[in-house]
C-alpha cells in the first residue's frame, strides 16, 4: 500500500471512528428513551451522514470533485446502505434475538466494509 493510500485510509478510518461513535451513542440515546429500533436506527445513520460526508469529502479523501455528483452518489449508498442495515438489525434483533446495542455494532461494522472502496473508486475518485 502506498504512503498517500496508507494515509487516506487512517484518515478514512479516523473519521469512521468519529463518526461510529456519535452514530452510536445517537442511536443509544433514542432506544434507551424507547424510540422503535428501526426508526432509534435511521435518525441515527441520516444524522451523521451529513456530518460524515463533510468530513470524508473535505479531510479524509480531500476531494476537490464535482459536489452535486458525490452528494447524489453518497445519497445513493446512504439509501443502501440504510435500507441493509435496518434489514440485518431487523433481522439479528427479532429474528436471532441478539440485543439491539450488539447488533447495531454488527450492522455498523458490516457497513464500513464496502464503504471505503465505494467512496475511493467511486464518489470521491
Amino acid at each position: 500500500m502506498s504512503n498517500k493510500l496508507s494515509a487516506q485510509f487512517l484518515r478514512y478510518l479516523l473519521v469512521g471512528g468519529t463518526s461510529f461513535g456519535m452514530e452510536y451513542g445517537l442511536f443509544w440515546l433514542l432506544f434507551h428513551f424507547s424510540t422503535p429500533l428501526l426508526l432509534a436506527n435511521t435518525v441515527a445513520y441520516l444524522t451523521i451522514f451529513f456530518v460524515n460526508f463533510v468530513l470524508m469529502r473535505l479531510w479524509a479523501f480531500k476531494s476537490q470533485g464535482n459536489v452535486q455528483r458525490q452528494i447524489l452518489l453518497s445519497a445513493v449508498l446512504v439509501g443502501f446502505n440504510l435500507l441493509a442495515s435496518n434489514a440485518v438489525i431487523y433481522l439479528l434483533v427479532n429474528q436471532l434475538l441478539v440485543p439491539a446495542l450488539i447488533a447495531k455494532v454488527i450492522v455498523m461494522l458490516m457497513v464500513v466494509g464496502w464503504n471505503f472502496v465505494l467512496y475511493k473508486k467511486v464518489i470521491y475518485r
